[in-house]
């Protein structure tokens, strides 16, 4: 999970030390006009198309148990009007827990290695023109889910499906008129996964996100 956060966060550095360059270029061939009201209303607008990738990781590691979660959720929208998109997301994410050898335990804990797909339908409103930008988020889909389960020495393959309903609140940070990064906070209404969800449990997120014209 390290691996994967430090990829992440290289990447966002390197896509944000891009776009700086570039604003910086297309500024300097441009006329001298407000670079903050360009950046914040060029992008977002009616007719583009958004392309999103948020993500989250944990890990506990304490005397009984190793614990490892992820999550990872792609977007693909179109814009129907100025800063309101609607399409498809697609999360998936991992729970995996298990018990360490020889560990002084009082009772036994379950072990388990759980993964969750949800295909949803998604709809996302920017609140405001500015560069940094508050956004609200619903989504909807159906959630599919399956692994193994430990218990006592007793293997079980488990599954479950259920409809998912979730909203978010973030904020988006533009950085050119087509790149910004963004933290969201991300929950479910719905209260029907019979299993430890990983797309459920990874509330707090990052991401970034691209306009194309």
């Amino acid at each position: 999970m390290k691996e994967i956060q430090n990829i992440l966060i290289i990447w966002l550095f390197i896509l944000a030390s891009i776009s700086h360059t570039h604003a910086q270029e297309n500024s300097a061939l441009s006329e001298p006009t407000s670079s903050s009201e360009n950046t914040s209303s060029a992008g977002l607008k009616k007719g583009h198309i958004v392309a999103t990738l948020n993500a989250s990781a944990s890990a506990a590691n304490d005397i009984q148990q190793l614990t490892r979660t992820w999550s990872l959720s792609p977007q693909i929208g179109y814009l129907v009007a100025d800063r309101l998109v609607v399409g498809l997301q697609f999360s998936m994410g991992k729970r995996y827990q298990r018990n360490k050898s020889g560990a002084p335990g009082t009772y036994v804990l379950p072990e388990y290695q759980l993964y969750s797909a949800l295909p949803a339908i998604y709809s996302r409103y920017y609140l405001l023109r500015f560069k940094l930008k508050p956004f609200l988020q619903l989504s909807s889909g159906y959630n599919f889910q399956w692994g193994k389960e430990d218990t006592d020495g007793m293997h079980t393959t488990v599954n479950s499906q259920n409809f998912a309903l979730s909203g978010a609140f973030g904020l988006n940070l533009r950085l050119s008129r087509s790149i910004g990064l963004e933290a969201l906070f991300n929950t479910r209404f719905d209260n029907n996964s019979k299993l430890t969800d990983a797309n459920e449990l990874l509330k707090y997120r990052l991401g970034i996100s691209i306009c194309i014209n």
